[in-house]
């Protein structure tokens, strides 16, 4: 008799748990969009939490916000769009609580539309899913991410800081004055990218800053990430101090003159060594052409 009670609750715990998920499972499609006068507007902040975020130049005077994806609650809306003074703020919340991790694919996709220097500032928060930007421009953009991937192509922006935990990001050709990369496991990828200051860190990720021009200064610092930069041009007026505890630092630079090697260290200069180019690896690979 206690054998069946036992099977008995088994069975009622585990069709309980399938009719959860199933009710949870449930979903219907999501769509919204809103319209500002760029003008009136200075920042637009964006709280994610697990939907991809895909920004883009448009022709328009307006700035457009478009939401395409799944509701799990029919009571609330999964993307909530409000304008404080000249401000937007867009924020994604999971919705479904302690079962919504068990819904798979993905959620849905946040668009917007920027037309050029249609505002100062883009502030975003991420906690997962996919970053993609083409086209932007905008005075100051700061991103922190969790473990989304960021795709960034043609962005134009006075200074620009990319803060991430797990997350990839990779920046082609575009343009800032001053850039900031702060990483943690995930690698940096930077492809025609000109800034006369770039401060890259990272924890464990790879940085690869390939087709760059001579800038004022580019420092890279890695704990175990390998390091790889290469110019568009060889620069002609370079300061160069690599660094790395592997012992394995290549320097493939035309007209440069080693002034200090040891085995863990090179230093040296092209020209009058107006510029700077600073690398610092604990345990990772080298390598300047």
């Amino acid at each position: 008799m206690r054998k069946i009670l036992t099977t008995s609750l088994v069975l009622l715990t585990v069709g309980g748990f399938v009719m959860g998920c199933q009710s949870v499972g449930k979903s219907t499609s999501y769509n919204h969009e809103s319209s500002y006068e760029a003008n009136r507007i200075e920042e637009i902040k964006i709280n994610n939490e697990s939907w991809d975020i895909e920004f883009k130049r448009s022709d328009s005077p307006n700035i457009t916000i478009a939401c395409e994806g799944k509701r799990q609650n029919n009571k609330s809306d999964p993307v909530t769009i409000d304008q404080e003074g000249r401000k937007i703020v867009v924020t994604q919340k999971d919705q479904g609580g302690a079962m919504a991790g068990f819904t798979f694919g993905k959620k849905g996709t946040i668009y917007i539309s920027i037309p050029d220097q249609g505002v100062d500032t883009i502030t975003l928060n991420n906690d997962a899913d996919d970053i993609k930007m083409k086209d932007v421009s905008a005075l100051n953009i700061a991103f922190t991410n969790h473990s989304g991937y960021e795709t960034i192509e043609g962005l134009s922006a006075d200074k620009g800081e990319f803060t991430s935990k797990d997350g990839e990001l990779k920046l082609k050709n575009s343009s800032l004055n001053e850039l900031t990369v702060t990483s943690g496991s995930g690698g940096s990828y930077l492809n025609g990218v000109t800034s006369p200051e770039m401060n890259i860190t990272s924890t464990a990720g790879e940085v690869t800053v390939k087709e760059i021009d001579e800038g004022k200064r580019l420092c890279v610092e890695t704990e175990s990430g390998d390091i790889t930069v290469s110019y568009i041009t060889p620069p002609t007026s370079l300061n160069l101090a690599a660094s790395s505890n592997s012992s394995d630092i290549s320097i493939g630079l035309n007209g440069f003159k080693e002034s200090q090697r040891t085995e863990n260290a090179v230093e040296g200069t092209i020209g009058d060594a107006a510029q700077t180019l600073e690398l610092v690896s604990r345990s990772g690979i080298i390598v300047v052409k």
